[in-house]
């Protein structure tokens, strides 16, 4: 059966205060090859945004079921299971592609231009922050202004450059970090490193790139399942969430729905060694890519180390890593809080093993080898970009 749809209003609607989602609320008629409405329907429903062109590249997509009414018509929130907040509206032309389903595979009903700049949705993607006294506002990547007279905060040179969720002695204040948002709508620093762009904080999604969801890991039996994608805090523990963010196995890493948001994607172990030969080499990476500071003297989150006349950590690359542990299944289950930041890759050891990347606080390198058996076990993750 062929479909066609009329097409009542494609609305730009978003709220711009970070508890609101960004939608665009979408309408339209289904109809059949004779035109007549598709009366009290169940669809399943595929929008596409193309940029620049009607067959652009894809910078957003999302699966929704919808309901028609006796007259054929139905409704949609787009962006209520994707977000639309990493959407780049200030480049290009953006395209709306539909597409219907009603059991025999997606039906292409046509695709249009959004005739209406999304101003609240490119303003809700623009970095706000404040300095810890309020002194001092900051605006997109490294504009600030200044109310004078509050506090040394003035002083923007000698400013901190906090955690997107608030922790101090985290990131390199004397860097200039980017932001990304993921599907989920969470935002995070990024860095430029070499010819690479990365994270500069753990990845802290519960949702992959479609919008469907990522099991939680409640208990050492959920994370025996062979090949199913899972998440977990540290010691299941949700305070652990700044700065640590969530842990994930390896399957949700190579899950096709995809982890990262569009335009990341999880680094193979080439890309990590590729890093890391651009700090100077995996002897001395892991010094230029650990957050400073240690528990001891309560300046930062790593223990110290016992190694005699070790290189002092700088985090000069900005990559900020920072010591969250893991989660194993071989017994010990949660272990090495302020000890290891160990990371997945979305490279294959051999059918039981991965290849993971760590750093340690006994010393400055950063390692890459074989897991064995670790695919169900849950590291941290950086994404990369594309």
């Amino acid at each position: 059966m062929r479909l066609t749809l009329t097409t009542l209003a494609l609305l730009i609607s978003a709220l711009i205060i970070a508890q609101a989602p960004a939608l665009i609320p979408y309408q339209a008629i289904a109809r059949n090859a004779a035109g007549e409405p598709l009366a009290s329907s169940s669809l399943n429903a595929r929008f596409t945004m193309h940029d620049g062109t009607a067959s652009g590249e894809v910078v957003w997509q999302e699966l929704q079921t919808v309901n028609t009414s006796a007259l054929g018509l139905f409704t949609a929130q787009l962006g209520s299971s994707v977000s639309l907040i990493n959407v780049n509206w200030d480049v290009s032309a953006k395209f709306i592609q539909v597409e219907l389903d009603l059991g025999n595979g997606f039906i292409d009903i046509g695709t249009q231009q959004l005739l209406s700049v999304p101003y609240a949705l490119h303003a809700g993607s623009v970095h706000v922050d404040a300095s810890a006294t309020g002194d001092t506002l900051f605006v997109g990547d490294g504009s600030f202004v200044i109310i004078p007279g509050i506090s040394e905060a003035n002083s923007f040179t000698t400013g901190t450059t906090l955690h997107t969720c608030g922790a101090p002695n985290v990131h390199n204040p004397d860097l200039t970090y980017g932001t990304m948002t993921d599907q989920e709508g969470n935002v995070y620093k990024t860095i430029a490193i070499g010819t690479q762009v990365w994270m500069a904080e753990n990845l802290n999604t519960s949702i992959y790139r479609n919008g469907d969801s990522i099991p939680n890991v409640h208990d050492n039996v959920t994370n025996q399942l062979d090949s199913v994608g899972l998440w977990t805090y540290y010691n299941n523990d949700s305070s652990y969430v700044c700065p640590y963010s969530k842990l994930y196995n390896w399957y949700a890493c190579v899950d096709a729905r995809q982890l990262c948001p569009i335009g990341w994607h999880v680094p193979s172990v080439e890309e990590f060694q590729a890093l890391a030969s651009f700090l100077g080499g995996a002897s001395v990476a892991g010094g230029k890519m650990k957050s400073i500071g240690t528990i001891e003297q309560n300046t930062g989150l790593w223990y110290e180390s016992l190694i005699p006349n070790e290189i002092p950590t700088t985090n000069s690359s900005g990559f900020s890593a920072v010591p969250a542990g893991q989660y194993s299944t071989n017994g010990n289950f949660f272990v090495n809080l302020g000890e290891i930041s160990k990371f997945q890759t979305s490279s294959e050891f051999n059918a039981n093993s991965t290849w993971t990347c760590y750093l340690d606080y006994l010393g400055d390198n950063m390692h890459c080898g074989q897991c064995a058996q670790c695919k169900p076990w849950c590291f941290s993750v950086r994404c990369v970009k594309d």
